[in-house]
């Protein structure tokens, strides 16, 4: 007996101890269940044995009626859903509404089921949009319209769409007035006209609108009355006051005054006389536009920067080149072609222009640059197109090459920093072959034959599609003194910009040195530092880097205007400047209105006028001044 049980018990405990090793039973099935008396949706329950329930029926396939698409998957993975979800508890009022959801798919399926069936009977694939212009049209012919012409013909072939109209329509083009073609094409026109042919005109503007101003001029620019001012003023302020003055007569040296002098006594009493004086220009004139540069720099040596402006502006005297044609909406992108040929031309006359002036070479030892920065060809935009930049870039080149019959290199930097940290900034990546693949009209019997010195090269086949000729004018290459060869005369350098972690400044500035002083054109160069780890761009340098940046004179210079941000709306004005028909730095407040026609216009307003590039607080108050 007593061995029996000692056996039972040995027995039981190694029971025990072996079932510890055993896996545990699969839990039993659970619902959550919300808290006593508050309604929630229905859960789902999950249980162990749901893999043998609700499998997937088999079905034939059914394509989506509009999109052309199988989602029968989809369908029964919905169905096995709501089976699961009928054997959950859920209120009423959800149950109606899946009830009816239900119904709805139901009966659209069906739908598919029977618009399949007789699509594939009649051998009728269309795509989902096709299928879909088709409702439409039958949708306006069940309203009331015509189907084709009046005969009863077929629908007529809609043409083919432009992407850039659709997007011009989308900026809401359509409602803006057009710029004028025959104003862009003759804005950059110098006609200007003797000064005995405008003296009169040039008179009569001044006496109707600068009368104040012209009695301070002569106050600054007579040394006589300059003298005499400042002494009947020394012991009492305002005692000898000169309001205002006329124009007798104007020459090309110079302008005969008439000036209204108020004296007044110790004791408050005035006295009222003229007098008639003579004021000379800084420097003779031959022409209107001297005239009006001449009054220019003595309106602005006198601080009047507003009254600048209005002599700018003076009607039917002098050219128009320093003024911005109306509307031309460079908000939108891309522009219209004439809109972008005007910005070329009117850089390429600067080009030409600075090129010829032997003076500003020797002063810049040939480095010069340009600054056009509309949203299309602005490297700090996403709006940047590189199409447009070369563009720009091919008529200057032509501009050089076949007027001026120089020898140019256009040259884009290639690849900065060092082993894994070598990379070239995101707007010049594949600029290169671009360039070289454009259309340069130098294939045999085109209008440039034989002007580009290398071979153009198909990059993908290896094939040369256009032999290159040896004294050709345009050649490309990269930015380092290495492409400095003797032949060339003028070097073009795209958008040189220092990146994080690598500059441009030593590929660039061995590069100018190899030029000897030949001229060099940066266009939209982005020389700042952007100082970076391992003593890149830091401290170390930093004055040569600078000095060599400011090294570079500007020839012509066109920005937008924007409020607080460098996007691209709203524009608030512009700063230009042109070395060959506007050398000015002009500030232009944009205004905007609607005509008669409820088509939208734009103009920019000159407000004032600068000798050097204006600072961000002068452009401020230029703009936000209401005085005329």
């Amino acid at each position: 007996m007593v061995r029996c049980s000692v056996f039972a018990i040995t027995m039981a405990s190694l029971l025990l101890s072996a079932t510890a090793f055993l896996p545990s039973p699969a839990p039993p099935a659970f619902r959550l269940r919300p808290p006593a008396g508050r309604c929630t949706p229905a859960v789902l329950r999950m249980s162990t044995d749901d893999a043998g329930k609700d499998k997937p029926k088999p079905g034939a396939k059914v394509p989506d009626a509009i999109t052309q698409t199988d989602n029968s998957a989809k369908r029964q993975q919905n169905a096995q859903l709501r089976a699961k979800l009928a054997n959950a508890d859920e209120p009423e009022a959800v149950r109606q509404m899946r009830l009816k959801r239900e119904a709805e798919e139901a009966a659209a399926e069906a739908a598919a089921v029977e618009d399949a069936k007789k699509r594939a009977k009649e051998g009728n694939f269309v795509s989902g949009q096709a299928n879909r212009e088709a409702k439409l049209v039958e949708a306006y012919e069940a309203a009331g319209g015509k189907k084709g012409q009046a005969g009863g013909g077929e629908m007529e072939e809609a043409p083919p769409r432009d992407i850039r109209e659709t997007f011009r329509k989308m900026q809401g083009s359509e409602r803006r007035k057009r710029v004028d073609e025959e104003e862009l094409l003759h804005q950059s026109l110098v006609d200007s006209p003797p000064v005995a042919d405008c003296g009169d005109a040039i008179a009569a503007f001044l006496n109707s609108n600068l009368k104040e101003e012209l009695g301070k001029i002569a106050v600054r620019y007579n040394k006589e009355l300059a003298e005499l001012f400042g002494k009947r003023n020394s012991f009492q302020n305002g005692a000898y006051a000169i309001p205002e003055a006329s124009v007798i007569t104007i020459d090309n040296k110079g302008m005969a005054l008439s000036l209204r002098i108020i004296e007044t006594g110790f004791f408050g009493n005035s006295k009222e006389s003229t007098d008639t004086i003579r004021v000379d220009f800084p420097q003779p004139c031959n022409d209107a536009d001297a005239v009006k540069g001449a009054l220019i720099d003595m309106l602005r040596g006198c601080g009047l920067v507003r009254a600048t402006a209005k002599v700018l502006k003076m009607d039917g005297v002098g050219s128009k080149g320093w003024s911005i044609p109306n509307n031309l909406f460079l908000n939108e992108i891309p522009c219209r072609s004439v809109i972008r040929e005007w910005f070329y031309r009117d850089a390429c006359d600067a080009v030409q222009v600075a090129l010829l002036d032997d003076q500003l070479m020797n002063e810049t030892r040939g480095r010069i640059r340009i600054e056009c920065v509309p949203p299309e060809i602005n490297p700090e935009m996403d709006t940047f197109r590189v199409g447009t930049m070369l563009e720009l870039v091919r008529e200057l080149a032509l501009r050089i090459a076949v007027v001026m019959e120089k020898r140019v290199k256009i040259c884009i930097q290639g690849p900065l920093g060092e082993g894994f940290f070598t990379g070239t900034p995101l707007m010049l990546s594949g600029m290169r072959p671009v360039l070289e693949g454009m259309d340069w009209k130098s294939r045999p019997g085109e209008m440039y034959e034989g002007l580009l010195v290398e071979d153009t090269v198909n990059r993908r086949t290896g094939e040369v599609f256009n032999l290159g000729n040896p004294e050709g004018r345009v050649s490309f290459g990269e930015v380092g003194a290495d492409s400095c060869a003797d032949e060339d005369e003028v070097f073009i350098v795209i958008a040189p910009q220092s990146m994080t972690g690598a500059s441009v400044f030593e590929p660039l500035a061995s590069m100018v040195q190899a030029a000897k002083g030949r001229p060099f054109l940066c266009i939209n160069p982005r020389l700042k530092d952007k100082p970076s780890s391992g003593a890149v761009m830091q401290v170390g340098g930093r004055a040569q880097r600078i000095e060599f940046a400011n090294s570079f004179r500007d020839i012509f210079h066109f920005r937008l205007l924007y409020k607080g941000s460098t996007f691209m709306f709203p524009i608030t004005g512009a700063l230009r400047y042109n070395m060959a028909n506007s050398p000015f730095w002009t500030v232009f407040k944009r205004e905007a209105w609607t005509d008669d026609e409820g088509k939208e216009q734009e103009h920019y307003e000159p407000k004032a006028v600068y000798e050097k590039e204006p600072t961000s607080v002068q452009i401020t108050e230029a703009l936000s001044s209401s005085k005329d």
